[in-house]
């Protein structure tokens, strides 16, 4: 609540006007601390005698006898400032300062109503402002105090909920690995038409559930601020191949024409997140081709010059599907939002997808955005600040680099270290399908007397495991002497985190596969390893 004028006012003597000098003297001769005193005549201020004003005309050459018997009038302040005992404390100071800064010498007198209350001086403003400091101080400290507390637990909540999250990813992705892994085993084996289209439903079910729980942990690391771009250098027409390979297929089942065209030179590149730049395309792509019946789906990417090396990516999805209904347009970028609830029934998905879009294209430093028009189609679009890179070209799309042939499988022995019997069962059958030799253990410390007892080409090590964990198992490895210290170890994992990502380099593993395990995935990894010359090969014990 702000101070009023009436808290600083003083009681300070008041004499009419007629009052003699003299009189006036001995009023402050008697009182040491009496700063000021007020002429009043029938309740209305006149004037007002300031101690130093007033002991200055006293000490002038025959002051005393001139002005101690002549009226008061002739030694007060005629036109003091008046100022209403109701005004804040915070306009007076303001009108001081302003307009009559002498009232910090000469104080002020304080009506009610314009009749006469009291008076002020500096020294009451001074008290009360110190007063007032003091008690904002001790508010600001309470409330710093507070502010401490809620970010503590502001960042026991964050913690928490990563923990969780995390919690969940891998509790989740444990038994999606055996959905899927068996999925996947099944359509390499041979089936008859129904039942392809049974195993082609429980994929596509759980490809769904995977890319679901992926929107989640993305938003979440997007909230928290621990989502980090990995820039690197990307060449466009690479890109848009891979979207032309990944959703034409989709398109065709629909049969509506999908096309993606690259305004760029054949040997342009450029400097930017690739990962996140197709997972914002590929996620546009795969709402036009979701809501579009008829037609087509057309993308234009466009990379257009604003300095010598900084240019901006423009990217263009137009469909020629249902459009965005005008009352869902405001909130279409919002997390979990859709356009209605028909859409939700007809076309599925949580409304994660276009959230994640937007915050990724802010975090890169960009904006998205989009034109609408019900029963005709929409265009989204969205635009990224990149660099372009001077470097030398590297292999354009359509002449991709020579990959180094898998290891052939004889003579390859691989140990599998995971605690889960659904997890063993569908590495063990990703591994045949390869021919591979493989062991099995159910921990980490069994892990390392095995790579301790019996040379391996490599290790497929899980992270989450009883007796030892993957981490500590590894370390445990890489301090064994000779070839067994060097064994290429991959790991399994269930925590999609970039956190758990870096943890598994740091400790010594090779390279990092995130379950549910993809047959492609693993086998790259695999290869890698196994074609790496730094890798030490070990023959098979017999």
């Amino acid at each position: 609540m702000s101070r009023l004028v009436r808290d600083v006012m003083t009681d300070a003597p008041v004499v009419s006007p007629d009052t003699s000098g003299e009189f006036v003297y001995d009023l402050f001769s008697d009182d040491k601390d009496l700063l000021v005193v007020a002429v009043v005549q029938d309740g209305q201020p006149l004037g007002l005698v300031s101690r130093d004003r007033f002991f200055v005309k006293m000490a002038d050459r025959h002051g005393r006898a001139l002005f101690s018997k002549r009226p008061v009038t002739f030694l007060m302040n005629k036109d003091p400032l008046l100022v209403e005992a109701s005004t804040p404390i915070a306009e007076l100071n303001m009108l001081i300062v302003r307009d009559r800064p002498s009232a910090l010498m000469e104080g002020f007198l304080i009506t009610r109503n314009g009749e006469y209350s009291g008076v002020g001086t500096a020294l009451d403003l001074f008290r009360e402002t110190s007063r007032e400091s003091a008690e904002r101080s001790h508010k600001l400290s309470a409330l710093a105090e507070q502010l401490g507390h809620a970010r503590i637990e502001a960042l026991a909540a964050s913690k928490a909920k990563s923990e969780f999250l995390a919690t969940m990813s891998h509790e989740i992705r444990t038994p999606l690995n055996g959905v899927l892994g068996v999925a996947q085993l099944l359509m390499s084996t041979e089936l008859n038409a129904e039942q392809s289209e049974f195993v082609r439903v429980i994929n596509d079910s759980g490809q769904i559930l995977l890319r679901l729980l992926n929107d989640v942990l993305d938003l979440s690391k997007i909230e928290a601020g621990k989502m980090d771009l990995d820039i690197q250098v990307f060449d466009p027409h690479r890109m848009a191949a891979d979207a032309r390979t990944l959703w034409q297929a989709r398109a065709r089942e629909k049969a509506i024409g999908f096309s993606i065209e690259v305004q760029a030179g054949k040997d342009d590149r450029f400097e930017g997140d690739p990962v996140r730049l197709k997972q914002v395309l590929f996620n546009l792509v795969s709402n036009a081709i979701k809501f579009t019946e008829t037609g087509s789906v057309d993308v234009e990417m466009g990379f257009h010059a604003i300095g010598r090396r900084r240019h901006v990516m423009r990217v263009e999805v137009r469909d020629t599907g249902c459009g965005v209904p005008e009352a869902a347009q405001p909130k279409l970028f919002s997390a979990f939002t859709q356009a209605d609830a028909e859409t939700t029934r007809a076309h599925g998905g949580t409304g994660l997808g276009l959230t994640i879009c937007k915050r990724l294209v802010e975090l890169m430093g960009g904006t998205i955005g989009f034109r609408t028009t019900a029963g005709q189609g929409s265009t989204f679009w969205f635009e990224v600040p990149l660099k372009r890179d001077i470097a030398e070209p590297v292999p354009a799309a359509g002449t991709p680099e020579p990959v180094p042939a898998a290891m052939p499988a004889g003579g390859v022995r691989i140990l599998v270290a995971e605690d889960i019997a659904v997890n063993r069962a569908v590495a063990k059958g990703f591994l045949n399908l390869r021919g591979y030799e493989a062991d099995f253990v159910e921990n980490g410390a069994a892990a390392v007397e095995a790579v301790r007892a019996q040379r391996y080409d490599l290790v497929l090590m899980d992270m989450e495991m009883p007796v030892m964990d993957g981490l500590q198992a590894t370390a445990a490895i890489r301090a064994l002497p000779g070839p067994a210290g060097q064994v290429p170890i991959v790991a399994l994992t269930a925590n999609a985190l970039s956190s758990a990502r870096t943890r598994c380099r740091e400790a010594g593993m090779n390279d990092v596969v995130t379950k549910p395990i993809n047959q492609a995935e693993l086998f790259g990894a695999i290869d890698a390893c196994l074609n790496d010359p730094a890798t030490p090969r070990t023959s098979v014990a017999a």
